[in-house]
């Protein structure tokens, strides 16, 4: 690509992910000054069109994460702008954040999916199941934040405590076993890696701020023929929702049943230091100035 294109880079943003994303941006705008690029910075807010009129950027590479960022609305947008930009666009990215609307996805694709109602904050006792654990997580959030798994009556007194300004939550069922995660890069199915996390899954913490605690097995300690199934499941996915450029899977590995339950897809992948998909794309030989290039020359409109 034309190294002398101006790349506006927008992260930061307005959701609970801001201080995630704040970090991704960081790394790219490193790789983008080792490309040799012109670079805009940007801490994007509801006046970002606005700003890409007055800066008149050549591409867009979004790096926010979080509601307003990944859930279509700033896709509108990066639309309306007409300049091309990385990632996927307004209907993947409202399809993937809101679990209630990727779950009817997953089912027509019968891709399997925990067992998951939707309730509101206020009626979380009246719908729990009797049998412990089961998980609560939000309708439309990434990073874990606000996923809790509860094991007594009290973890959902907390629960609710903690994030009362919610409206409504998931309440899944609990599947135990290792946590896989897929990358797609396109349409390809790059590669997938095994969690062992710090704490009892895979939280923000874990992901994040755990000092390198949590254990990232490249490849996953399952078998050929279930690497292989675990990432054709990732790109029938990634097709179905309509996804661009790249994005990660997450997936519980049921042993007893050998079946692999898809817990989320993320449109926006983060690309921190500790995050999975520029670590399963080095491990494949694709080095993350090499990962970064791609990803905007895959950049367009109309996503």
């Amino acid at each position: 690509m034309n190294n002398k294109l101006k790349i506006m880079l927008i992260s930061g943003g307005i959701s609970a992910e801001r201080e995630i994303s704040l970090i991704s941006g960081k790394e790219v705008e490193k790789s983008l000054d080792r490309l040799g690029f012109e670079i805009i910075n940007i801490d994007a807010d509801p006046g970002l069109l606005q700003k890409i009129k007055k800066n008149k950027p050549d591409i867009i590479f979004n790096a926010l994460h979080g509601t307003w960022g990944e859930d279509g609305e700033v896709q509108k947008i990066l639309e309306l702008s007409n300049t091309p930009y990385t990632h996927s666009g307004v209907n993947a990215s409202q399809i993937a954040m809101d679990k209630c609307e990727s779950e009817k996805i997953f089912t027509q694709n019968n891709i399997p999916y925990p067992k998951t109602i939707l309730s509101s904050i206020d009626d979380l006792k009246v719908n729990a199941p009797s049998k412990y654990p089961f998980i609560i997580k939000p309708r439309s959030e990434g990073s874990s934040v606000g996923v809790s798994i509860i094991r007594k009556i009290e973890d959902i007194d907390s629960y609710i405590l903690d994030n009362k300004n919610r409206k409504e939550v998931l309440i899944q069922e609990f599947i135990d076993g290792p946590e896989i995660n897929v990358a797609v890069i396109g349409e390809n199915k790059t590669g997938s890696i095994e969690i062992d996390p710090k704490n009892e899954f895979y939280d923000y913490e874990s992901k994040y701020f755990d000092g390198g605690e949590t254990q990232h097995i490249i490849p996953p300690r399952l078998t050929d023929d279930e690497i292989s199934k675990v990432e054709n499941l990732a790109l029938k996915v990634h097709n179905a929702i309509g996804c661009r450029g790249i994005s990660r899977t997450e997936f519980i590995y049921n042993q007893d049943e050998k079946k692999f339950y898809i817990l989320e897809i993320n449109t926006q992948p983060g690309m921190t230091p500790t995050s999975l998909v520029p670590e399963i794309a080095k491990f494949h030989g694709i080095s993350f100035d090499e990962l970064i290039n791609w990803i905007l020359n895959d950049a367009s409109t109309n996503r």
